[in-house]
């Protein structure tokens, strides 16, 4: 896990020059042209869902492609890299009946790229703890006919985000990103989930936050 000297070390170099992050994971991972026995591996061969496009998992079935992407960030000269956990929560998982390994693929992905940033003798890398925004929201509700009806509650949002944070943290990250926000109130619940699980285990990490907004045109807009 994170220490205080990493984080010092850190916050200094943000002082000092732009930081850069790596880029998308999803498009690298389609470039590698995998199939369903990749997604499956040995582990999950008999797994009764389809589980192609599920690209969390390749961090426990193909840690081989998604340690080379990272290589190539920073090889690109990234400083910071991302871990490959946007859908690495229990509803994200739900929809491949994987929501038993969620714990499991926050930890894997945390310490594959840490192997990646720990191999870089000439200069300082650091893992963001990649926090993806659910695959449901809290504002909105998903029935036209029931305004008022959630498909699901904050506090069942907030400890979706608690064990995913519990991963990352025990995978060894170094800072946690809270990203592409659609929702602020879900964006509220992870954030009341890491407060809660630094309190759990007595520590802090520095936070980012990337929020996406949609202006009136259509265009996604990243912040």
């Amino acid at each position: 896990m994170n220490d205080d000297a990493t984080t010092a070390r850190l916050k200094e170099l943000i002082e000092q020059r732009i930081v850069f992050f790596d880029g998308a994971m999803g498009t690298m991972i389609q470039r590698a042209g995998l199939g369903e026995a990749d997604f499956r591996g040995d582990r999950f061969v008999d797994h009764p869902s389809s589980l192609q496009g599920n690209n969390d998992l390749l961090v426990l079935t193909r840690p081989d492609v998604i340690r080379g992407i990272h290589e190539q960030y920073l090889d690109a000269g990234a400083d910071i890299i991302e871990t490959n956990t946007f859908n690495s929560n229990a509803f994200s998982q739900a929809d491949y009946e994987l929501q038993g390994v969620v714990y499991e693929l926050n930890v894997a992905a945390a310490r594959l790229a840490k192997e990646a940033t720990a191999s870089r003798s000439d200069r300082d890398c650091y893992v963001a703890g990649a926090i993806g925004p659910l695959n449901k929201t809290l504002s909105l509700s998903p029935d036209v006919n029931d305004p008022g009806y959630r498909a699901l509650t904050f506090d069942e949002a907030r400890e979706a985000y608690a064990e995913q944070v519990r991963g990352l943290l025990d995978g060894g990250v170094d800072l946690l990103l809270v990203e592409t926000i659609f929702d602020t109130l879900n964006a509220k619940a992870a954030l009341c989930a890491i407060e809660d699980v630094f309190e759990e285990k007595g520590v802090r990490l520095p936070i980012v936050i990337s929020v996406t907004i949609v202006d009136k045109s259509g265009r996604t807009l990243s912040g």
